[in-house]
């Protein structure tokens, strides 16, 4: 019976003890558009089964806008934890727009962050008319 107990004792302190990590993600959406559009970003960490949702923001354009004109972004989210046994968050970033004449949506490539990091920052700009992360 005390092994069970130090078992509970054990998982209780490792639960508490989980840090939080501050994540800030920003950049900029290009979109050349005769009309209105809008688009919606999320930071993501990654998972198998479902991915979590770190922070989300929704803008739409008050006027046609060209490329001379992008629009920022920026946001902010905490996360605790990734799982039993898994040491790293993986982030990304995934924007879905209407730039175009159909919705479309761009995922990048996760980064793998150390749960141990207090704080990450994550810019990224895209540019929604070729649908694409721009370098």
């Amino acid at each position: 019976m005390q092994s069970f107990s130090s078992v509970c004792l054990l998982a209780l302190l490792a639960v508490s003890a989980s840090a939080t990590t501050n994540f800030d993600f920003s950049g900029l959406m290009k979109c050349q558009s005769r009309g209105i559009w809008c688009f919606t970003v999320r930071g993501l960490e990654i998972d198998t089964f479902s991915d979590d949702i770190i922070a989300e923001y929704t803008k739409c354009s008050s006027a046609p806008t060209s490329l001379e004109h992008p629009v920022e972004y920026a946001m902010t989210g905490v996360q605790e934890g990734d799982g039993i046994l898994d040491s790293t968050f993986e982030v990304a970033i995934q924007v879905t727009h209407n730039c175009t004449a159909n919705e479309q949506t761009i995922t990048t490539d996760y980064i793998e962050v150390p749960i141990k990091e207090m704080a990450f920052s994550l810019g990224k700009n895209f540019d929604l008319n070729a649908n694409a992360v721009m370098p």
